[in-house]
């Protein structure tokens, strides 16, 4: 959805539409994997100290990310807002296809 997104607006969009929207989409992307990668490192070996500075850094380092992209002249904020929301979309169409393509579980006799 970002590529697309992105792209449509470099074609038709307004000046530095495409850039807000990409950069808001690479930001909300990154946190994803780099939060997923955390939590696995967490469960997969028990450690509450890490899972502790993974909730508390976590969110003072995206906010000085989007607060420093949020100051640059270029940025335009509905197209960034946009970007940063085309991750839940993605997430949505995500969810409600996986259920969809999903085998049933097959019954065994007995």
């Amino acid at each position: 959805m970002l590529a697309i997104g992105y792209i449509l607006l470099r074609l038709n969009g307004p000046q530095y539409a495409d850039l807000s929207f990409g950069v808001a989409g690479l930001i909300v992307m990154g946190n994803f994997i780099l939060l997923g990668s955390g939590w696995k490192l967490v469960f997969r070996k028990k450690l509450i100290a890490l899972s502790v500075l993974i909730i508390v850094f976590k969110y003072a380092i995206l906010g000085v990310i989007i607060y420093h992209f949020v100051k640059q002249s270029w940025l335009q904020p509905f197209w960034f807002a946009t970007g940063v929301a085309t991750m839940m979309g993605a997430s949505l169409i995500y969810a409600l296809t996986q259920g969809f393509f999903e085998k049933e579980p097959e019954e065994t006799k007995e």
